[in-house]
């Protein structure tokens, strides 16, 4: 019951140095995955914080436009002394929410923008691995058909898909 299995090894150089390509492939296509990853989790996650900052920018526009209306009930009511803090307030009232939507408009854009360059990134990195996981099936056809022009197609590919994952 304890048969050994059996370990294919290279034979001559050339399976050897198309092996060590295949590992090196390997090794940057799990490396540039990795870092598509993250930059679409990030990403996620930058659109969603700025989804609350727009929540929290149309709360503000909320009450805001609540506050007008008051404003205009109060002016409409006849003019009386004791009326004109409670103008004050609401108009104080208006400007802070004004200036606080600023705030919040800039923020949640600039998320928006972050977001956007995690997307970009993932983008990158998926069409990387794409040339990548197409380089090792061509270096494994150049194992199989012994053609040094699979081996270098192989590379070729590799190489766009390394170029891409940078540019």
């Amino acid at each position: 019951m304890s048969e050994d299995i059996e370990v294919p090894e290279a034979r001559d150089p050339f399976e050897k140095r198309i092996a060590i390509t295949i590992a090196i492939i390997a090794v940057l296509l799990s490396y540039i995955t990795m870092r598509g990853d993250n930059a679409k989790t990030d990403a996620i996650i930058k659109t969603n914080e700025a989804a609350n900052k727009w929540g929290h920018f149309q709360s503000k526009s909320i009450k805001q436009h609540d506050d007008e209306r008051a404003l205009d009930i109060i002016k409409s009511l006849p003019t009386s002394p004791d009326l004109a803090p409670r103008i004050a307030m609401i108009e104080a009232s208006m400007k802070k929410y004004d200036d606080e939507k600023g705030v919040l408009m800039n923020e949640a854009r600039a998320l928006n923008e972050e977001a956007g360059v995690g997307g970009k990134m993932n983008d990158r990195c998926d069409f990387a691995a794409l040339f990548l996981q197409i380089s090792v099936v061509i270096c494994s056809v150049a194992i199989l058909s012994r053609m040094h022009l699979f081996w270098y197609f192989g590379i070729a590919c590799a190489s766009v898909g390394v170029v891409k994952f940078f540019f």
